[in-house]
């Protein structure tokens, strides 16, 4: 019998690993996924299964990766990129988790209602007046007037924004590549208020699109949290919010409404728009699909 190396496919591996964990975050941690169950989903048996979890076994044809993609219900666009080699073990967890949401609405919303009512000290102090939509505003205009600021300082016309250009004029917020790093982000923070200093790290030298919108988040945070200019007109609000706040900033910073709406003239229809545009910013499919949802929604 022909002895077959191990990890001869290690995109598969990578692929057989996300399969795992997807199911993992799928079952919230309540149910105990084992080898099996991943090879279950294309009818393995165990031998198979182990074949292809230690890379033994090719996974590549767009027949099984649409299968894998239908169980998991995820778009199978990611998953020919892991088979590909193009995407990481922790970005293609990243886009499977998605890129949070950029609104309150719906259950979300309700829930926080309830705690708000249930303990309304955890949210406010005595002396605060503010109500519920007061303190739980998200205030898009307000988040998108930071986004303008930025914008116009830094004279920015074209896409795509490059994050070092995007940070220089924060002389307290830096991104600093890392090849020795084991994890693939991280962020330190030292200092409070006007003296806060925080280092964004990254493991390797390209910064892949779920990095560039990690940073984007964390320059928002950093704005808020420092009392810089640009942010002294949103009000104080929950970490609940702020998230969402983040969410949205990094979404309306990669992908401006007015250089979207500029991109958007020049798509070959022909082809996947979504693809192009997200080529044009430096941002993932993922992370185009839900920036032109919401920007449907807004129009900005």
């Amino acid at each position: 019998m022909k002895k077959i190396a191990e990890n001869r496919y290690p995109n598969a591996a990578t692929l057989f690993r996300f399969c795992k964990e997807a199911l993992e975050i799928r079952y919230e941690g309540n149910v105990k996924v084992i080898d099996q169950d991943v090879g279950a989903i294309l009818g393995y048996d165990p031998a198979d299964c182990s074949h292809w979890k230690k890379g033994k076994k090719n996974i590549r044809s767009l027949s099984t990766l649409r299968t894998i993609a239908d169980h998991l219900a995820i778009d199978e666009r990611l998953l020919i990129d892991i088979a590909a080699g193009k995407v990481g073990f922790d970005e293609a967890i990243f886009e499977f988790r998605g890129y949070g949401a950029f609104s309150l609405q719906g259950r979300t919303t309700e829930n926080l209602k309830k705690e708000f009512f249930k303990d309304p000290t955890r949210y406010r102090s005595e002396e605060s007046k503010l109500t519920f939509e007061d303190l739980f505003d998200v205030d898009r205009a307000g988040v998108a007037a930071v986004v303008q600021n930025i914008i116009q300082a830094g004279q920015f016309e074209e896409a795509p924004l490059y994050v070092p250009e995007l940070v220089q004029s924060f002389t307290n917020f830096k991104v600093i590549a890392d090849e020795t790093m084991t994890e693939s982000f991280k962020v330190i923070s030292t200092g409070e208020a006007e003296n806060l200093v925080i280092q964004v790290m990254y493991k390797g030298s390209e910064m892949r699109p779920y990095l560039r919108y990690l940073v984007a988040r964390e320059l928002f945070k950093f704005l808020v949290n420092s009392h810089h200019a640009f942010s002294a007109k949103l009000r104080v609000c929950p970490p609940e919010v702020m998230d969402i706040r983040a969410n949205l900033f990094a979404g309306l910073l990669l992908v401006p409404g007015q250089m979207l709406r500029k991109e958007v003239e020049k798509v070959d229809t022909a082809k996947d728009i979504v693809t192009q545009l997200s080529d044009t910013f430096w941002v993932s499919k993922a992370m185009m699909n839900q920036r032109l949802r919401d920007y449907m929604e807004n129009m900005n």
